[in-house]
């Protein structure tokens, strides 16, 4: 979960970037190569696809009260594609009309938009805060391509939205003693129908815990555990063999930030991944596999009330 509660009439701005390189492979077979099988055998054969992905998300939150707030979030991405096909064997290999279901190239632009309410009690050093809001379809979306590849057309299988309002929910705990700090959340996005081009995206639930404590006074050292979760997608209603066909990951990592008087809180964290579960691996031949996960951020609170101080 991002941000921090606010207090009455503070703003709170955010900035994180995360990147990561996604491996893909897997089978393509006869009758899910194409049009192609209809003209003469093509032999199964491997797509190995390698996928850069950058985001940077804003996030603006402002506190109408000491515990009320609301937050807005606007992510753009970028996905560089690099695509190599290979027998099962291993040896390179060139399909008919390759070019259909992959291709070397770079997509950007804007994701999902999230708007939430988020509320917050406090007890002493606790903290206990949830939100409750939805996705804005901001994202592109593309037509159905296993429709279109089918049919032997051109198409695209990278979603940067879901077109779609989902439900998003979030809760968090926080135990704060001055030197050390301890949080945990869970986060879930629901998607609850399909979209006007037949996709339905999988919900997706994640949570975690934290641990952060000041070796100096603008030091704060992390370390902390994620699970991501995520059903599979649909297109007319349907899970396809080289969709994304659900995932469970759990990561591990740690980071530092520095926090200033004037310029806000900058930090630098990683995660690995210690354990994947891809459905693929079990029912498709597939994987789909990362090395590391880093972000940086940046966090800064504007217009605190004097009185706050």
């Amino acid at each position: 979960m991002t941000g921090e509660a606010a207090q009455a009439g503070q703003l709170t701005a955010s900035l994180l970037g995360t990147g990561t390189a996604v491996h893909v492979v897997h089978v393509s077979a006869c009758p899910d190569s194409g049009p192609a099988c209809a003209t003469g055998a093509v032999p199964p054969y491997l797509h190995d696809q390698w996928l850069e992905v950058t985001e940077l998300r804003p996030v603006l939150g402002w506190g109408f009260t000491p515990n009320v707030g609301v937050e807005a979030q606007v992510p753009v991405r970028a996905v560089r594609s690099r695509i190599t096909y290979r027998q099962l064997d291993g040896t390179p290999f060139t399909p008919p009309d390759a070019d259909l279901h992959h291709r070397t190239e770079t997509l950007a632009g804007p994701g999902d938009a999230w708007l939430t309410l988020r509320g917050s009690l406090h007890a002493g050093p606790v903290r206990l805060s949830a939100r409750l809001g939805t996705t804005l379809p901001s994202g592109r979306t593309e037509e159905n391509p296993f429709s279109l590849g089918e049919a032997g057309l051109r198409h695209q299988h990278v979603q940067f939205g879901t077109g779609t309002f989902n439900p998003l929910t979030g809760t968090e705990v926080a135990w704060d003693a001055g030197g050390l700090a301890v949080r945990g959340y869970a986060q879930a996005q629901w998607v609850p129908a399909p979209n006007e081009h037949g996709y339905q995206a999988g919900h997706r639930l994640s949570a975690g815990a934290l641990v952060e404590w000041s070796a100096l006074p603008w030091l704060q050292l992390q370390g902390g555990a994620d699970v991501l979760s995520e059903a599979p997608e649909r297109w007319d209603g349907v899970v396809q063999q080289d969709g994304n066909l659900g995932r469970t990951d759990v990561l591990v990592g740690g980071g530092a930030a520095l926090t200033t008087k004037d310029a806000g809180r900058w930090g630098l964290s990683a995660r690995v991944p210690v354990y994947q579960h891809y459905l693929g691996n079990e029912d498709h031949g597939g994987q789909l596999t990362y090395p590391v996960v880093v972000q940086v951020a940046w966090t800064r609170a504007f217009g605190i009330p004097a009185g706050a101080r």
